[in-house]
């Protein structure tokens, strides 16, 4: 066995040779070559246990999308920029990112966001990759929030429906009590909107925030749709709102809180919540 025998090749080697085999090579070698053959194995085991653990400390993100396909009468979902877009933001960061849905299932898309201009290049990828993530998705809440660094709620009008509730708030609670970042895009921060901090208070109240405003509802004509105008409800518990023209990029941060105002500011969200984790 040459001096420069990789780890890699020691390992291959022994995962192809019986136990006999094993011994019969063994036999063969001088003091020299066991010592060298003894070294390798134990720097193959070092890089093994190198890898596990690196695998155990990396970075998880989870994205968190609305089950609802109706709101009323209203066809909608998950506003596909939303869900495509931070995720390969935190993928190409090198995080481990998971999503999941309030009900579970396959993530309903709004087929609004995948028409026109409204299609990203996020979106094409993420359809030529087949989709995979948004499909048989976990259930919110058989999903261990205090296990990601990031929570991130994505958009869309399906959130109207399943996002301002009770659970949906314990969930945000939790991941904030846990110190994880929270991140909501659009009407992600509907998610926000039932969550209490510590102290029993909104948790938005005073805190810096943004999200769809009511000028762009009225742009989309879904002002009398909605269950509440989101720009007015978080004024209502006390945020501190920092609304942009409609239709601009526009996220904002608060220490681990980070919201974003439209689909046109999904990438900027996400990349802002990187930076509160420090990613």
């Amino acid at each position: 066995m040459g001096a420069g025998a990789s780890t890699a090749g020691v390992q291959a080697a022994a995962k192809e040779m019986s136990e006999a085999d094993m011994k019969q090579v063994l036999s063969t070698l001088d003091k020299d070559s066991l010592a060298k053959l003894e070294k390798a194995l134990d720097a193959a085991k070092r890089e093994t246990v190198a890898a596990s653990a690196a695998a155990a400390t990396k970075a998880k993100a989870l994205i968190v999308a609305t089950s609802a396909d109706k709101m009323g009468e209203h066809a909608t979902g998950a506003w596909s920029e939303e869900i495509c877009g931070p995720y390969y933001t935190f993928v190409d960061a090198g995080l481990d990112v998971t999503v999941c849905s309030v009900a579970g299932g396959d993530v309903p898309i709004d087929a609004g966001s995948l028409s026109g201009d409204f299609k990203t290049p996020n979106d094409t990828r993420m359809i030529e990759a087949g989709s995979a993530p948004l499909k048989g998705t976990k259930k919110l809440a058989d999903t261990d929030v205090s296990s990601f660094d990031i929570i991130f709620f994505a958009g869309g009008h399906g959130t109207c429906v399943d996002f301002p509730t009770d659970e949906v708030g314990a969930v945000v609670a939790k991941a904030v009590a846990a110190d994880k970042v929270v991140c909501a895009v659009c009407h992600g921060p509907m998610a926000l909107v039932k969550a209490k901090g510590a102290d029993g208070e909104p948790l938005v109240k005073g805190k810096k925030a943004t999200c769809f405003s009511d000028k762009e509802e009225g742009m989309v004509g879904l002002t009398e749709k909605v269950p509440f105008l989101l720009e007015a409800k978080f004024k209502e518990l006390g945020a501190e709102l920092d609304i942009a023209d409609p239709w601009s990029d526009k996220a904002v941060r608060d220490g681990k809180l980070v919201t974003g105002q439209n689909p046109q500011s999904s990438v900027s969200c996400a990349k802002l919540a990187l930076e509160a984790a420090g990613k």
